[in-house]
C-alpha cells in the first residue's frame, strides 16, 4: 500500500498506521493467495446454487408426499446457509490432468497442480462441465466433448468479462478507491 494513502487512511478513519499495515499485510499474505486457489470460484458458486435450488425442490416433495410440515425447512433452505451440495477444488499430484469425483452431498475437482494457472482455470471449467451435465442437464449424455464445449463457453465468457467489462471497476488510483468507499459507506452509516 502506498505510504501516502496508508496515512490518508490512518488519519480519515482515525486508525492506527499499525492496524492499517495489519490489514494489508494480512489480505496480502494470507487472504490474496486463497483466492488465488479458488480458481473460478463465482462459476463453481453459480453451479452450486444452482444444483442446491433443484435438490431443494426434489427435497420438498419427498417431504411433501410425507406430510411433514416444510416451513422451516423452506426458511433454511432458501437461506443457502445450509447446503445439501458443494464443490470443492482441491490441488493434488496426479498423473491425469484433472477428474471428478461425485459425492451425494457435492464433487470434488481434483486437478494437477503442476500446471500453470491457465491451464487450471481450464481443467476445472472442464469438471464442471461434468457436474452441469451430472446434476442440472437431464437429457444430454456427459462425454469429454460436452466437458470441453461447456468449458470453452465458461472460458469465453470469463475472457469477455476481463475484456469487456471489468473497466468499470477498475479505480484509476488508490486514491480514488479511497474515496469512492469513503462516498459509498458513509452513505450507509
Amino acid at each position: 500500500m502506498d505510504v501516502a494513502i496508508s496515512a490518508k487512511i490512518s488519519t480519515e478513519w482515525k486508525l492506527a498506521p499499525e492496524i492499517v499495515k495489519q490489514y494489508e499485510v494480512y489480505f496480502r499474505e494470507t487472504i490474496k493467495p486463497i483466492i488465488k486457489t479458488n480458481y473460478l470460484s463465482h462459476l463453481v458458486t453459480t453451479i452450486e446454487n444452482m444444483v442446491n435450488d433443484k435438490k431443494m425442490v426434489s427435497l420438498l416433495k419427498e417431504i411433501e408426499i410425507s406430510g411433514v410440515d416444510q416451513t422451516k425447512l423452506r426458511s433454511l433452505l432458501a437461506s443457502r446457509t445450509f447446503r445439501l451440495y458443494s464443490i470443492i477444488r482441491e490441488p493434488v499430484k496426479l498423473k491425469r490432468r484433472a477428474t471428478t469425483r461425485h459425492h451425494p452431498s457435492g464433487a470434488i475437482i481434483y486437478y494437477n497442480s503442476d500446471y500453470d494457472e491457465k491451464a487450471i482455470r481450464i481443467l476445472i471449467a472442464h469438471e464442471l462441465g461434468h457436474i452441469v451435465n451430472k446434476e442440472l442437464f437431464e437429457n444430454v449424455v456427459d462425454s469429454e466433448q460436452t466437458a470441453n464445449l461447456f468449458a470453452y463457453i465458461a472460458m469465453e465468457d470469463k475472457n469477455k468479462f476481463y475484456t469487456d467489462e471489468c473497466e468499470q471497476y477498475i479505480a484509476k488510483s488508490d486514491i480514488e478507491i479511497f474515496n469512492d468507499i469513503v462516498n459509498i459507506c458513509s452513505a450507509n452509516n
